[in-house]
């Protein structure tokens, strides 16, 4: 019996975790860092990009007017708004229905839409005085939309060829 009251079950000695209940939270775990990883790896790489590049803009032209952080914050909101509006009056299909092992492939290449849009970014905040602000931002949203489409290409063709990410 044990301290609580419990019956103990067979084979089971007080103070130790049978180890398939172990592998079974440790499986369970990873399963659920897995899906952590797959739900926010898109959102993740786009706030590392878009921090990036106002702080890009703001060290290449000194500290920002509140005029400034508005227009930047404008400037990423007109971008997204119109790649959307590009996208959804040519693709009317709506989203592809992508594999678990598709969007978490996604997400590892994520990189890249990471990478193209921080070296946009990097280049338009030289361009200095106020532009630079709205079209670093516009710049940056463009980049990482249009490369974010060529990441689940390319998750896509290594989800098909590799067996990393095969059980979801």
């Amino acid at each position: 019996m044990a301290e609580d009251g419990t019956e103990l079950s067979a084979g089971e000695e007080e103070g130790k975790v049978r180890p398939d209940r172990a592998e079974s939270a440790l499986s369970v775990y990873g399963s659920g860092v897995r899906t952590a990883l797959r739900n926010n790896a898109t959102a993740y790489g786009f706030s590392i990009t878009i921090t990036s590049s106002y702080g890009l803009v703001n060290g290449a032209g000194g500290p920002p007017s509140s005029w400034e952080t508005v227009s930047f914050a404008l400037g990423a909101a007109v971008a997204f708004v119109l790649v959307g509006g590009v996208f959804l009056g040519h693709f009317r299909r709506g989203s592809l229905p992508e594999s678990a092992r598709v969007a978490t492939m996604s997400g590892a290449v994520d990189l890249l839409s990471v990478s193209a849009s921080v070296a946009v970014a990097y280049g338009l905040s030289r361009i200095g005085g106020y532009w630079a602000w709205p079209l670093t931002a516009a710049g940056t949203v463009v980049t990482y939309l249009l490369v974010g489409g060529v990441d689940i290409l390319i998750a896509r063709s290594a989800a098909n060829r590799t067996s990393l990410a095969q059980r979801q």
